[in-house]
């Protein structure tokens, strides 16, 4: 029975192992930028599985996911949860750009700058050509840079409005933009409220609550991408990768509504939880490797 008591112990057993974990990246972070490309992407992956591991958090994957010998592509996916740069992590090793200028004294600005964290300060904000110019460079060179343009979180129930001015540099890098849709559930295949970002909760809070969580279940769905070619117009492009994450949400509801809530077991090979050995407007750069 999960009472109040059982929630909290939970909350406090995983807090402590997730403190650890913490304590482990801040280690591996002293040498990762001394590694090679490939090392470091193992060990970034490895990392965000364990965090997903220690926190009870399953991964399903639907749709195609693109690979590096297509080239670049900008991804962009729906804002939910502080949780989705770890998950889109655990997929694929993840280059985070932050939108914020680095603070010299946060030592989580430290850790990112450590682990190849690309910072476009709030002057780029300003002035987005600059910031568009070093992503459309990325682009070119074969990376795949994933945004998160709305302009407030949902709950992963519908997608919000998408800004347009992230999916420039796709333009004129003239590479593909993959839509991916994000939602999380708990164990019976409900919305899950923990993991949102939606109310305006805290950190804080907000990490508590997942600690707490039985199991919550992150939904990643790649949907068909969209071709950008040097005459596109951004608002189109931003209106119909838009069109996708919410094409991508409504599948899962169908799913939901067909499935009943005790069959929604994952397949062994796309399930990251404590069962198994598993455990991005411009916010994370998602390196695609090849496995």
């Amino acid at each position: 029975m999960d009472n109040q008591f059982s929630r909290i112990l939970r909350g406090v057993i995983r807090g402590a192992r997730l403190s650890l974990h913490l304590v482990h990246w801040t280690l591996l972070a002293l040498l990762h930028p001394y590694l090679n490309q490939s090392a470091q992407n193992r060990i970034m992956k490895a990392w965000n599985r364990k965090l997903l591991h220690i926190l009870n958090i399953g991964i399903q994957i639907e749709g195609q996911q693109p690979t590096r010998s297509e080239g670049g592509c900008l991804i962009a996916a729906n804002r939910v949860s502080w949780l989705d740069t770890f998950v889109l992590c655990a997929i694929n090793p993840v280059s985070l750009t932050d939108s914020l200028a680095p603070h010299s004294g946060s030592i989580a600005s430290w850790l990112r700058r450590r682990s190849s964290t690309i910072f476009i300060a709030r002057a780029a904000a300003k002035e987005p050509s600059s910031a568009n110019l070093l992503i459309g460079e990325l682009l070119k060179q074969g990376e795949s840079i994933a945004v998160f343009p709305e302009s407030q979180p949902t709950n992963g129930k519908h997608a919000g409005h998408f800004h347009s001015a992230p999916f420039q540099p796709a333009i004129d890098a003239g590479v593909r933009v993959c839509p991916i849709a994000l939602r999380y559930q708990d164990e019976w295949g409900r919305l899950s409220t923990a993991a949102a970002l939606t109310g305006e909760p805290t950190l804080l809070r907000s990490v508590w609550k997942i600690l707490c969580a039985r199991h919550i279940n992150a939904l990643v769905v790649f949907t068909p991408p969209l071709q950008a070619a040097l005459s596109e117009n951004r608002r189109v492009l931003a209106r119909a990768a838009q069109g996708g994450v919410a094409q991508g949400l409504y599948r899962l509801d169908i799913r939901r509504h067909k499935v009943a809530p005790q069959a929604h077991a994952y397949a062994a090979q796309d399930r990251l939880s404590s069962q198994s050995s598993y455990a991005l407007l411009i916010d994370p750069a998602l390196r695609q490797l090849s496995r």
